[in-house]
């Protein structure tokens, strides 16, 4: 088959897939729109500005004759532009037979109304991020209607879209070769971040610097680094703190174990009952220096971690893992259409929005003055 994953290459996702499914025998190309922020590698890279570059990018897709079309986010190769509804490419790629697969990575369809309200560390408690829940709910429709399959990468994401499958994040084993614990005497304790509030960085090294009046180690925080520079610093690390909120492995604690370091990250009951061996050191804000205090003063522990992390990512999260999900995917029969067209093709407009806040305020006036009738009556 011919795979086109598209528009962009999420936590180097496409990388890792692409590189299962060549070695099935598949042709895989990734396409990403705009220059990936970590030096992911890509097969063709665009800067679409106008519709016309868009429809230009439509029309090179079709002339490669791609099979599959699998995006990645709540995306397709059309946003909404010109007037035309965003995504109108999908109902013609199905009409032209092939098949499309979309994989959500977490923002592009998590609700953060129902994210404050289940989970006590949400990092939307902590983090100023958008998030508008109608487009979520619009672009889901859209997919749904269209999309052969759907795919999540976190257990936690299955929420906002039961009918989607879970396949695990993964990883090019190839690329990551393990090493032993570089500094078992002292050792260097890595975090990394790109949004600081995301991961709860500040209670990160609050808690690092508190705890070095205690015990011998290094500390080394990590901003905006490219791919190649991270993979660098996790290899010189022991351990490598990646995230207090949320509540699931993100990439970067797969690639720590992968290459035998120790990963700590806030991991959630409801993960590690899909993955009970997943040899991660849990913490949340309140049981970091807890959690720490036993990594640093027990190099068994780190050991058994380390060696422990390396077999788990090889059995859970390798990416011919991955392939072997998606090349069943790709070869199931197409559902059919559940209707010609979508209604609601095109994002709210914030003339539709300030039209249904004044019909709020009209019915909360309206309830206000019956209130203070009825006090009167009383």
């Amino acid at each position: 088959m011919k795979v086109l994953l598209a528009p962009s290459n999420v936590a180097n996702q496409s990388t890792s897939i692409a590189t299962g499914l060549r070695g099935l025998g598949h042709d895989v190309q990734i396409w990403n729109y705009g220059p990936s922020p970590n030096g992911f590698l890509v097969d063709r890279e665009f800067n679409p500005e106008t519709p016309s570059d868009y429809y230009n990018i439509l029309e090179a897709s079709l002339h490669e004759d791609f099979d599959v079309y699998h995006f990645q986010t709540a995306r397709s190769l059309i946003p909404d532009r010109g007037g035309l509804p965003q995504m109108w490419d999908l109902p013609l790629l199905r009409s032209l037979g092939k098949k499309i697969v979309t994989s959500f990575h977490g923002s592009d369809i998590r609700r953060a109304s129902h994210h404050v309200a289940e989970d006590p560390w949400s990092f939307y408690r902590f983090a100023d991020i958008p998030c508008d829940e109608e487009k979520i709910d619009t672009r889901l429709a859209i997919i749904r209607t269209y999309a052969n399959h759907m795919t999540v990468s976190s257990v936690l994401d299955a929420v906002y879209a039961p009918d989607a499958a879970y396949i695990p994040k993964s990883l090019n084993l190839n690329d990551y070769a393990m090493s032993a614990l570089p500094n078992p005497s002292r050792p260097v304790v890595l975090h990394a971040t790109r949004r600081r509030a995301t991961k709860g960085t500040d209670i990160i090294e609050a808690g690092l610097e508190e705890l070095q009046r205690k015990f011998n180690f290094e500390i080394k925080v990590v901003e905006g680094a490219c791919h190649a520079d991270l993979i660098h610093e996790i290899k010189s690390a022991d351990i490598v703190v990646e995230k207090l909120l949320g509540g699931d492995a993100g990439v970067l604690s797969l690639e720590a174990m992968a290459l035998g370091r120790v990963a700590v990250a806030r991991i959630r009951d409801e993960v590690l009952n899909q993955h009970p061996t997943m040899p991660i050191a849990s913490a949340d804000p309140k049981t970091f220096q807890g959690t720490m205090a036993k990594l640093l003063t027990s190099p068994q522990l780190r050991q058994e971690l380390a060696d422990a992390g390396r077999v788990y990512v090889e059995t859970t999260h390798s990416a011919n893992s991955a392939a072997q999900k998606l090349q069943e995917m790709y070869r199931s029969p197409c559902k059919r259409v559940s209707r010609p067209h979508p209604d609601w093709g095109s994002d709210p407009s914030p003339r539709k929005l300030e039209s249904a806040y004044a019909r709020i305020r009209n019915l909360e006036e309206k309830l206000a003055r019956n209130n203070t009738s009825l006090r009167k009556r009383r």
